[in-house]
Parts: structure tokens; C-alpha cells; sequence
């Protein structure tokens, strides 16, 4: 918007190995898998007026070629080198398995869903051997530890130019530099680059054609291949190398913070190792947005998609909301509860209910705004207006995105404040050029406004831009935003914002409790009936269920099961059950639901964020409309439900419901 060329790519890394797990279990292609992930992310982007100038793929051959000539280029200088490594093998697989292959219990934060490569909880990398309880993310194996051969880089060699660089960066966020200092300061070891895997890039050298490169190197690349394709696609062969080759240029890398290693020390070393290319000017790296206090987790059903959240509110709503409340250099929480009061108050009632009483002043009174001759009042929002622009550019030109958008609330409430002391109901009694010379200047201070929205809600702005009008404007463009002879034909229109009422209907009318199961005995008028006496922590209860041909009573003794406590009473052959427990059914395999290890008898069971809501009791043809199924995600087995027509994760305080015994993906819960 100031004129800066930018060029702004990023990219689907494609080779990573949630690809290769996910298509496994799927039974399908990496590349079926990536390509699906990839559309998904481009409908995304565009749904958000998110425009890269390349959106480019780890898959395409030019991008190989990149990487692969960068390999030979840091083997021959001695930054890649060979040698043999521990690496676990999953023995009832078969075969060495990626970092990311193994999870387990993170050695420094007790996270219990580690990768092998790296926690996402503290961000630490790590190393599959370091991992508590490893295990295998297809068959729940734990892994052997066998000797293979790898390419290591040597990031040994970088650590001391990684510390003289750094002192260069005291405008980095502190969370980022603090992070990467502690990195480099317990020592930097050389890293595997290869895997034994056949998703990847090939190794450019003879007898390597079961190992590929890995992401994490190879992706990285992704960014100087993205910028020669994108260079090519515009006929300008070489026009990335002055974007990576001029001293002048800046680079910014924007990412979350559990990506801080990989661009602040791993990145940079093989930038250093390459030669002349820029090092990264910044890395803002976000801290972790929060739904409700816990990390937003698809597979748990915590948060919302993007697509989910559209439903809900329009794109530049989302977009307005996460401005303010971006986690810059502390993780932040997102509710929807938030969300509509920010818009409503702060968009809406500020910003939106300003420029409607504006110009419908203007129409409402058959004035034509003008400059005329301004005083003091005018004088000094016009120069308040400037000041706060200059303050909001440098703030974001700092990448203070939280900051640059606090300046543009405050000139709102400033310019709201204008708009009442200049009293135009007042002065149009009589003066009516200089109540028109009024309404140019709150017409000028929307201007501003406008044009400071535009990065954050580019659709709104232009809205906004639609209704003042000024005469010759086509782009937001700070030279025109600051050019003199303004005018303005503003059209009256609604309030630019329409206010929105999120409330949640919960449409839960499944009383769910965890049950013990404290007593099990045959029934005596049936073969294939069992009568369970359960504790529901201050209750106790009998039902009968239909499962002695797949338990025996001594199993189902002191287990944990998910009852549905609101269930019709009934007499079934005499005698009678007062709930109901839920099974897995795939036609071969009936498994009772597992509650949360931690789960206690009477504990109440949600449907996603809902709890129960509602009274009386339900019958087994309520329950069906529930459409409960079971569903697979990062290898584990979960429960869902349809409410209101969105799907939802059966859980006890954002811990998911599992099942015992295995049973195939969309067995019927019932």
C-alpha cells in the first residue's frame, strides 16, 4: 500500500509424513492426499482474501531440481556428510519408520502426544529415542532402535556465525529470540537430512533409492524454488535473485511458533552454507491461539475450521476478530463469545455506526462537503489523523500487527468524539458552509480509517470506500490516501455493518454419564443377555444389555463404560433397565466406548462443547437421529455426532471418548 515491491510466496510441503500416515490408513496415494490438503488450503486462502503471488507445491520437479542441487552443493563443501545412525524400526511393520512415525510422552513438558521430531506443546525438537512410552502412530508398537545410514548436516559447523548474526536482531520479538538463543545455547549437533522412505525427493547420488530427503530440510527450499517458478510464470527468468541476492531487500517469515528452529537456525545455516543469499530480516512468529484455553485439535473436536467459522460470520469478521486478538508474543483464546463482542461493539458500533451517521447526515440534510475554510478543531483532526497514520505504518512496518491495529481503534473513537463536539445538527441552525466544511473533515478521518482497515479487512474497506466516495479513487494507495483536493459524493446506504448473534443452539438431548460397572451376571430367561448393576457416583443403576456373546461377565467387571442416562425406562423379560450403554457395532466386532483413564463414575460426557440440554427421557429412535458413528483421526478411533447438522466429538472435558477393542471406521454406535 506504500509503494514497497513485495513479493509473497509460500507453499503446501507436501512430503511431510502426516501425508504418508494419513494415506496409509486411508489406503490410498500420498499424492491423492496432498493434492486434497492442498485445494483445501487454496479454497482457504481465498476465502479470506489471502492472495499470494504463488502458492507453489514441494512436489513440482522444478522444485526437486532446487533441492536436490543445493544438496550436492552443501555435500561439496562439506556441510552434508554420511554416516550411520539409530533410528526406530516398528519390527510388526516391517520397516525403519520416520521421526514422525513415533509419539510418546515429550522428555521436557510431559505432553503425551510428542512427535518423534519435535513437541508441538514447548516446541523443543526431539528425537525419537528421547520420546517416554515411543510408540507406533500405525499399529501402537513400540519401536526397536536399529542402525542405518543417513546424510547429516553439519549445523556444528554454523553455531558460532548462528550467535554473531543474531546480536544483529534486538528488534526480534523477544519470545522468538529468547526461543532461538536458547536453541543454539545448549550446543547445535549435526542433523539428519535423509529418511528411509520413498515420498520425498530423491537423494541425487547412485544407491540411495529407497531414502529420500527430508522435509524439513528439503521444504525450506520451498521458498526460494516458489520465487523462481513464480519468477518464470511471469516471463522474469531471474527476478527472485534480486529478492534473495540484494543487500537492500528484506525478508520476512511468518509462521507459528512451534516453526521458530527451523527458520531461525536451521534455515539460516543453509542459507550461510549456500553463499550470498539474504539471511531472513525477521521472523514474527506467532504463539499458539487457543479455543477456550486448550490448542485447537480437529482429531479432539476443539475449535473450528475456517470453513466452520464462515458459516458463522462473514470472512472480514474472522479476519477483524483474530487482528486483535493475534497470539503476537503470548498465546491467545478464541471464542465465539469474543468474536461477536469485538465485532459488534468495536466494528459495528464504532467504526460502522461513525461512517453511517456521516453520510447520512449528508443526505438527510442536502449538503454537499466541502473544504471550505477549516479552524482549529479541523486543523487538529486532519494532523491527528496523519500523526496516527504515521504511527500505525511504522508499527506495522515493524510487523506490531496488534499494535498498528490499536492505532486505527483509537482514531475511530477519535473520530467519533470529532463527529459529536462538531455538533453539525447544531451548526446547520446557522451556518451551513461551515457545517458542510464539518462533514468534509469527517468525511476525510473516514478516508483514513478506511485505508488503515484495508490490510485487515480488505472487503470492508472497500465497502467503506464505496460509500464516502472520494472523486479518482481506484486503489489504496498511501500517496493518494495523502494527495490535497479531496472531494467526496457519498451515497447513502444501510449501517456498512450488520451486527451478529452467535448464540450456540444446542440441540444435546443425550444425558451422557460414565458408568462403573460394579455387577454382571447372565439373565435367566435369555442367551444373549447380561444384567449390569453400575455406579454412577451417587447412583446406582441396573440395565440389561445384549452382550454375553461378545463378554464375559468377568471381564466387564470394574470397566468404565458411557451410559445413556435419560434413556425410557424399561422391562426387558422381567427385569428392569434403567439406561442404556453405548457399543461400537461394525456386523463383526461390538465394543463398549472407553471414557478418559481420569473420567469418574457420574461424570457427564459433552457432544463437542455442548452438554446435555434438555429433560425428560428420549427413546432408542432419538438416539439414532444422533447418527453416532465412529471415526478415525492420527490413528485413534473416536466417537461422533451429528447436532444441528454439524459433526461432533464425544468427550469429557476436551478428552476424547475412545473404544476398547478394535471395530472398523463408521461402525454404528448404538
Amino acid at each position: 500500500m506504500i509503494g514497497n515491491e513485495v513479493l509473497f510466496i509460500s507453499g503446501s510441503d507436501e512430503y511431510g509424513t502426516p501425508i504418508t500416515i494419513s494415506a496409509e490408513k486411508q489406503n490410498t496415494t500420498p499424492e491423492k492426499i496432498a493434492e486434497k490438503f492442498h485445494n483445501e488450503f487454496i479454497h482457504t486462502f481465498r476465502s479470506m482474501d489471502i492472495d499470494f503471488d504463488l502458492f507453489t507445491r514441494t512436489s513440482y520437479r522444478e522444485h526437486w531440481k532446487m533441492v536436490q542441487e543445493i544438496f550436492l552443493d552443501l555435500l561439496g563443501k562439506g556441510f552434508l556428510h554420511e554416516k550411520a545412525m539409530i533410528s526406530p524400526y516398528c519390527a510388526k511393520c516391517g520397516r525403519f519408520m520416520p521421526d514422525r512415525y513415533i509419539e510418546g510422552t515429550c522428555p521436557h513438558c510431559g505432553f503425551k502426544q510428542a512427535r518423534g521430531d519435535q513437541c508441538d506443546e514447548c516446541g523443543r525438537t526431539l528425537d525419537p529415542q528421547e520420546l517416554i512410552e515411543p510408540r507406533c502412530v500405525l499399529c501402537d508398537e513400540t519401536p526397536e532402535f536399529r542402525e542405518t545410514s543417513h546424510f547429516f548436516l553439519r549445523l556444528d559447523l554454523f553455531q558460532e556465525k548462528l550467535i554473531s548474526w543474531l546480536e544483529t536482531k534486538d528488534y526480534w520479538r523477544t519470545n522468538v529470540l529468547a526461543f532461538t538463543r536458547n536453541f543454539i545455547s545448549s550446543g547445535l549437533r549435526e542433523r539428519p537430512i535423509t529418511r528411509d522412505l520413498d515420498w520425498g525427493v530423491p537423494i541425487p547420488l547412485e544407491g540411495y533409492e529407497h531414502k529420500r530427503i527430508y522435509v524439513w530440510f528439503e521444504a525450506l527450499i520451498g521458498y526460494l524454488s516458489g520465487s523462481k517458478i513464480y519468477s518464470d510464470k511471469i516471463g522474469k527468468p531471474d527476478y527472485w535473485k534480486s529478492f534473495y541476492y540484494d543487500r537492500e531487500v528484506k525478508t520476512y517469515y511468518f509462521l507459528g511458533k512451534d516453526n521458530i528452529p527451523f527458520h531461525t537456525v536451521i534455515w539460516p545455516a543453509l542459507l550461510m552454507g549456500m553463499g550470498d543469499i539474504n539471511l531472513p530480516y525477521d521472523v514474527p512468529a506467532n504463539e499458539y491461539l487457543r479455543f477456550k484455553g486448550e490448542q485447537f485439535s480437529k482429531s479432539r473436536g476443539i475449535g473450528l475450521t475456517v470453513d466452520e467459522a464462515l458459516k458463522l460470520v462473514p470472512k472480514d469478521y474472522l479476519r477483524f476478530y483474530m487482528s486483535m486478538n493475534l497470539p503476537e508474543t503470548g498465546d491467545s483464546d478464541f471464542t465465539l463469545s469474543d468474536l461477536q463482542d469485538k465485532v459488534n461493539s468495536e466494528l459495528i458500533d464504532k467504526f460502522g455506526n461513525f461512517i453511517h451517521r456521516v453520510v447520512s447526515f449528508i443526505h438527510k440534510n442536502g449538503l454537499n462537503p466541502s473544504e471550505g475554510i477549516l479552524d482549529e478543531s479541523d486543523l487538529m483532526a486532519l494532523d491527528e489523523a496523519e500523526r496516527s497514520f504515521e504511527r500505525y505504518s511504522s508499527s506495522i512496518s515493524k510487523v506490531q500487527i496488534k499494535r498498528a491495529f490499536q492505532e486505527w481503534l483509537e482514531l475511530v473513537k477519535y473520530s467519533n468524539v470529532y463527529f459529536n463536539d462538531a455538533a453539525p445538527w447544531k451548526i446547520i441552525k446557522t451556518d451551513r458552509e461551515k457545517c458542510a466544511t464539518k462533514l468534509y473533515t469527517a468525511l476525510r478521518l473516514s478516508e483514513y480509517l478506511a485505508y488503515m482497515l484495508y490490510p485487515y479487512c480488505p472487503s470492508s474497506a472497500r465497502s467503506v470506500m464505496g460509500i464516502i466516495n472520494p472523486s479518482g479513487f481506484v486503489e489504496f494507495r498511501s500517496e493518494n490516501l495523502k494527495a490535497s483536493n479531496h472531494s467526496y459524493s457519498p451515497i447513502l446506504s444501510e449501517v456498512p455493518f450488520q451486527k451478529i448473534d452467535l448464540e450456540v443452539k444446542n440441540g444435546n438431548s443425550l444425558d451422557l454419564r460414565v458408568a462403573l460397572i460394579e455387577d454382571a451376571r447372565i439373565h435367566q430367561d435369555s442367551d444373549r443377555l447380561l444384567v449390569l448393576g453400575l455406579s454412577l457416583g451417587n447412583e446406582k443403576r441396573q440395565i440389561v444389555a445384549g452382550l454375553r456373546k461378545y463378554y464375559d461377565v468377568s471381564e466387564l467387571m470394574g470397566k468404565k463404560i458411557v451410559l445413556v442416562a435419560n434413556m425410557k425406562r424399561a422391562k426387558i423379560r422381567g427385569e428392569e433397565s434403567n439406561g442404556m450403554l453405548l457399543a461400537a457395532d461394525d456386523g463383526i466386532t461390538i465394543s463398549l466406548l472407553k471414557p478418559p483413564e481420569d473420567s469418574q463414575p457420574g461424570d457427564e460426557v459433552n457432544l463437542g462443547e455442548l452438554p446435555y440440554n434438555s429433560s425428560g427421557t428420549i427413546t432408542v429412535d432419538d438416539l439414532r437421529e444422533f447418527n453416532l458413528r465412529v471415526i478415525e483421526n492420527d490413528g485413534k478411533k473416536y466417537v461422533s455426532a451429528v447436532v444441528s447438522g454439524k459433526n461432533l466429538i464425544m468427550n469429557l472435558q476436551g478428552k476424547n471418548v475412545e473404544i476398547y477393542s478394535e471395530v472398523a471406521v463408521n461402525a454404528t454406535v448404538r
